[in-house]
């Protein structure tokens, strides 16, 4: 069976919209859920800010009007005690956040277990939990969409807020799509277990650790490396049995190029021309690629192909002749 025959084939013999809408249903109230812990967290912190303010204001203003002693150690004391008690609260409840995000990965996952009907397949069991955790991770890369331009009439209090509470815990959202791709890694490494060559399985499974691998891409390096090797492999078995479809070489050149592994990345992007050889866009990257890693005659080639191709974007490949040159000398600094 290829890839693509993978991809078309419907594995479901249950009700699979009904499950779908259950999950979508699901992801909601677990958000909703996990909106609520972190406003709680918010809440925390803006109360505290707020009577820190009041209090350090009212110290000045004893200082500056009254000059009673007794009413400015009292306001003091207050500042101290209410910092005190916000870092040992600040402590407690950044030890317990992680035990809630856990809580709410179970719960979220026992109630698509309930949707679940008990006489379903060992492998559509794990392969729809799986789905299901990559789904509610999906739904938490909506609530970290950048901040765009509103007009004026378009920007709420409430609008703001969400925003806010979002830059505050991007991190916690962070954390808790790791958990979720966790899990659904999990789930397909049981399916596997039971069916070795499932290709469907591995072809899932890889593209979680691609998507697992991308949550680090910004911070923790060596667990992006990690992660992105695990899809490499996965990509590799699918390939052993479907060695002559595109789609596998190019999502192995897409880790190779997160893994700044260019030379590998080339090469895929070579194998898919072999079996695509009208394919521009193919072309177009690999000339990318060629004068990035300093192979401008192969670069100048590709720009040829293309122009003879009437490729629209052809013209637009030679402005990375110099690429190379500006890594290698910083020639925009001279």
């Amino acid at each position: 069976m290829s890839v693509n025959e993978i991809k078309k084939d419907t594995f479901w013999r249950f009700n699979h919209e009904g499950f779908q809408k259950n999950v979508e249903a699901n992801c909601l109230n677990s958000l909703k859920q996990f909106k609520k812990i972190m406003r709680s967290y918010i809440f925390f912190h803006l109360s505290f800010l707020g009577l820190l303010a009041a209090e350090v204001t009212a110290f000045f203003l004893f200082l500056t009007l009254l000059f009673q002693t007794s009413l400015i150690a009292f306001s003091l004391a207050a500042i101290l005690l209410t910092g005190f008690t916000y870092l040992i609260l600040l402590f407690y409840f950044q030890t317990k956040k992680p035990e809630q995000l856990l809580e709410l990965r179970n719960y979220f996952m026992l109630l698509c277990k309930k949707s679940l009907p008990k006489s379903l397949l060992h492998s559509e069991y794990h392969l729809s939990l799986a789905n299901a955790a990559y789904r509610f991770a999906t739904q938490l890369s909506r609530e970290e969409e950048p901040l765009h331009p509103f007009k004026p009439s378009a920007i709420s209090l409430n609008h703001l807020m969400r925003k806010f509470t979002t830059l505050c815990h991007r991190k916690d959202i962070q954390r808790m799509k790791e958990v979720l791709f966790i899990v659904s890694i999990n789930e397909h490494i049981q399916l596997i277990k039971s069916a070795p060559t499932d290709l469907e399985a591995h072809a899932s499974l890889a593209n979680t650790y691609v998507a697992l691998s991308r949550l680090y891409q910004d911070s923790e390096k060596s667990k992006l490396h990690a992660a992105a090797q695990k899809a490499i492999q996965e990509f590799k078995i699918i390939d052993h049995y479907s060695p002559e479809d595109p789609w596998v070489h190019a999502q192995l050149a897409s880790c190779y190029h997160d893994l700044k592994m260019f030379d590998d990345e080339i090469k895929e992007y070579e194998t898919i021309l072999q079996l695509c050889p009208e394919d521009k866009q193919i072309l177009f990257r690999l000339g990318i690629l060629y004068f990035q890693q300093g192979e401008n005659a192969r670069g100048l080639q590709i720009y040829e192909t293309l122009q003879a191709m009437q490729f629209s974007r052809a013209d637009e490949l030679i402005d990375f002749y110099d690429a190379n040159i500006k890594q290698e000398y910083h020639i925009t600094s001279l």
